[in-house]
């Protein structure tokens, strides 16, 4: 299991120009930030099967955008190659499949790969896979392989360990060797609310309790709950307000401000969202890593081609598409994928964080609320899932933020996005704080579901009836909400449920 590391630093959040070069301080990048034991496991993330399965969806995804198992288009096969932080190995196995000359090496923390005994062995004979620690030293001698590869990475490695891991990668490769990186910035995938007023979270699920969790939290049960938290602890209590001041006396708070209580708002994800950015700063892991990452690339690769970000807007929920249904007709927008991985030299490229148009989005300048690609709805999938699998990492972030409060505070950022909450459950006696993330953590995941919306796709697609029996979760979540809330509460503005960007870096 991996374990979090506490820093005094936050990470950076440079905006690249034009160049790749910029007028710093180099020796202080080598500067530590923390002090890490040796073999030490940075990452918040448990890899499990779901996230496999995306990762092979990932695969399908960009081969079949750059019609090439790279974005960089080689004139020859390269003879040695290392995938680094392989996984399940799908990506080297067809490296080895298709470039029949070349070695492949796998690299990985963990021992996750196919036996060669299940393999071609024109296959298994040239692949080889090795275990180690990514922020370690690699294992390979100095100008050993032509080309390496490393692809979301973002979750494993602090940000101010990516110059020692890229100079690593430098050193393995022989002249003229390629390095390739897809990586993605960290979201939290969530739609942003108008209203910053939010207030304190309330109902509590016990893990043991029988009863439904896909309803809302109703006023009675937010007050019974509320109540519960006053006799568990009446005194020197704090509780945020929603003009942002605090009260010293929590039964005063709740005769002033609880009189007429209102439940949470379910699609107001706020609180985890917060936790979700108090883990990456506790792990030391860049949000905005496609924003730092030219920087530390430059300091190790002389050449750097690069396109585009490609961004994928948040889905909408079904509320706003039935809405968007009947007043427009939803088209899918015709996309050229092999544009979207269309290389140029960073040093050519415009800047992106400076200038939106030059990003390449699934939506059309003129029809960004009407029409969304197909492909959002996988890609939103893919990172929730990959987001559950850093649930009790969140829910350590979590805690820290609000444990000293039996109600816990929204802290507001600057970009809110949205949260939910789970309903008319009895409190735990144990621990309140963990009844109010779990039910802020399953308002999160039907609000998600409800956008994926697989289920509506799969029938529109293959011309399916509604199956029989007992409707999903997320649509009994959805059905449930206040009118209001399903047709008032979200921001216009556009939100992202991901954000990708290759870099192709040439040794010299």
């Amino acid at each position: 299991m991996a374990i979090g590391i506490s820093h005094t630093h936050a990470p950076s959040s440079f905006t690249m120009n034009d160049s790749p070069h910029t007028n710093i301080d180099v020796d202080l990048l080598s500067l530590p930030k923390c002090k890490r034991l040796p073999n030490e496991v940075i990452s918040p993330l448990t890899y499990t099967n779901d996230i496999v399965d995306f990762d092979h969806w990932d695969h399908m995804f960009i081969t079949n955008c750059c019609r090439s198992l790279t974005l960089h288009d080689f004139d020859g096969p390269p003879s040695t190659i290392l995938d680094l932080g392989c996984g399940r190995g799908l990506w080297a196995i067809e490296a080895a499949k298709q470039w029949q000359g070349s070695i492949v090496v796998g690299f990985d923390i963990e021992r996750m790969q196919p036996g060669f005994n299940v393999l071609e062995k024109s296959v298994s004979r040239r692949l080889r896979w090795v275990q180690g620690n990514l922020l370690e030293q690699l294992p390979f001698t100095t100008n050993q392989f032509d080309f390496v590869r490393m692809v979301r990475m973002g979750l494993h490695i602090p940000e101010d360990e990516w110059p020692s891991i890229l100079a690593e990668i430098a050193r393995i490769l022989k002249p003229h060797g390629v390095l390739e990186i897809i990586e993605e910035d960290l979201l939290f995938p969530c739609q942003s609310t108008r209203s910053h007023d939010v207030t304190p979270s309330s109902g509590q699920c016990s893990g043991s309790s029988t009863q439904s969790s896909n309803t809302v939290v109703t006023a009675t049960s937010y007050h019974e709950s509320v109540s519960s938290l006053k006799a568990k602890d009446d005194t020197n209590t704090s509780l945020d307000t929603l003009s942002g001041t605090s009260s010293t006396s929590l039964p005063s708070t709740l005769e002033t401000k609880l009189k007429h209580p209102k439940p949470p708002d379910p699609q107001d994800h706020t609180r985890l969202q917060r936790a979700w950015e108090e883990m990456l700063y506790n792990y030391f892991l860049s949000p905005q890593l496609l924003s730092v990452l030219p920087l530390y690339l430059s300091l190790s690769f002389p050449s750097i081609r690069s396109h585009p970000p490609l961004q994928i807007p948040l889905p909408l929920d079904s509320s706003a598409r039935q809405q968007l249904i009947t007043q427009h007709p939803v088209s899918t927008i015709q996309i050229d994928p092999a544009t979207l991985f269309e290389l140029r030299a960073l040093s050519a490229q415009p800047s992106f964080e400076a200038d939106p148009s030059a990003r390449a989005s699934v939506m059309t300048a003129g029809d960004s609320e009407q029409t969304m690609s197909s492909w959002a709805c996988m890609h939103l999938a893919r990172t929730v899932r990959t987001i559950v699998g850093c649930k009790e990492s969140i829910w350590s972030a979590y805690e820290r933020l609000y444990s000293e409060d039996p109600t816990p505070r929204v802290v507001r950022t600057t970009q809110q996005k949205p949260t939910s909450v789970r309903s008319d459950l009895r409190p735990s006696p144990i621990n309140p704080l963990r009844d109010y993330f779990e039910r802020d953590w399953i308002n999160w995941e039907n609000d998600m579901a409800d956008r994926t919306s697989l289920r509506g796709r799969m029938r529109a697609e293959l011309t399916w009836n509604e199956p029989v029996g007992k409707p999903p979760d997320w649509r009994l979540w959805r059905n449930s909400l206040p009118q209001e809330n399903a047709s008032s509460s979200q921001d216009e503005s556009a939100e992202y449920c991901r954000s990708l960007r290759g870099f192709v870096c040439f040794k010299s």
